[in-house]
């Protein structure tokens, strides 16, 4: 597990904490009820009164709601954080007992099986690696132009799952796309839409340069993903579509799936969960 992984998860412990503090220092009860301690509430309190009371207390319950998410976001994330010490801690260990294993004879005796007369053991394992790396080469790796903590930004391949950002439209919308070829030095792409048209025709082809694309996670590598912290602005791509909108999130769920508020959504306060592989960086340098 790296540094940044680790990192990452207590970036997200300490945030939400201070999220917690903060809410609750804007928004007490005490606050709210404290005019009406001394001498109990009036029952002759106006109807905008009541009104304004009544609103404050909704106010006041949605925060603790908040605040209980935040605490179950700290909670997982401080048990994934141990986790990710107690593997590197296991990995070190491991590292450290292999090459106290490895003594000096052995490595002689490697050597020198190497070196008997007539054989050529160098020449081949050049020619092996040269013939590796003829085959790497072949195989060109692109990436995008915006690097996050919270999603890699490459490497890119032709099959490679990408978010496009539509050229003539709207500046955040972009749509998912499959990646046909890596171009020149990986910078540009021919891309595909897999989506057919409304007349089931292909979907269009498209010509991308790396800052109008954003990295799809392959499913491997969504379990060592960090877990996005709370109040984080992101483009996640909205259910039962293969569009990319802006979301803040509001929390990670124990299976993995986002919790998130939509912008423009037009229900008030609709939180919606999204696979976490379909929730990406907003796109910011």
């Amino acid at each position: 597990m790296s540094m940044s992984e680790i990192e990452g998860n207590w970036d997200i412990v300490i945030t939400s904490l201070q999220d917690i503090c903060n809410s609750n220092e804007s928004l007490t009860f005490d606050n709210i009820y404290g005019k009406y301690a001394k001498g109990g509430l009036d029952e002759n309190l106006s109807e905008d009164e009541l009104l304004k009371l009544k609103e404050e207390i909704v106010d006041h319950k949605s925060n603790i709601g908040t605040a209980k998410r935040l605490i179950d976001t700290s909670q997982e994330n401080l048990r994934t954080l141990i986790e990710q010490l107690q593997k590197r801690a296991e990995k070190d260990a491991s590292v450290a007992a292999a090459a106290a294993s490895k003594s000096p004879s052995i490595k002689k005796a490697v050597a020198g099986k190497g070196n008997k007369k007539g054989s050529t053991p160098t020449a081949s394992s050049a020619a092996s690696q040269a013939k590796d790396n003829k085959k790497s080469n072949s195989k060109k790796v692109g990436r995008s132009y915006y690097t996050s903590k919270y999603n890699p930004s490459e490497p890119i391949y032709i099959g490679s799952e990408v978010a496009y950002k539509l050229k003539n439209r709207h500046s955040e919308e972009w749509i998912q796309c499959e990646v046909m070829k890596v171009i020149g030095d990986g910078i540009k792409f021919e891309i595909r839409d897999p989506e057919p048209d409304e007349n089931n025709n292909p979907g269009q082809t498209f010509k991308a340069n790396y800052k109008e694309i954003l990295l799809i996670p392959p499913i491997p590598e969504v379990k060592d993903l960090v877990n996005y912290a709370y109040g984080t602005k992101v483009l996640a791509r909205y259910p039962e579509t293969t569009t990319f909108y802006p979301a803040l999130v509001v929390g990670n769920r124990k299976d993995g799936n986002v919790r998130l508020k939509f912008d423009g959504e037009e229900e008030v306060n609709k939180e919606t969960e999204v696979e976490r592989r379909l929730v990406l960086p907003f796109p910011e340098r």
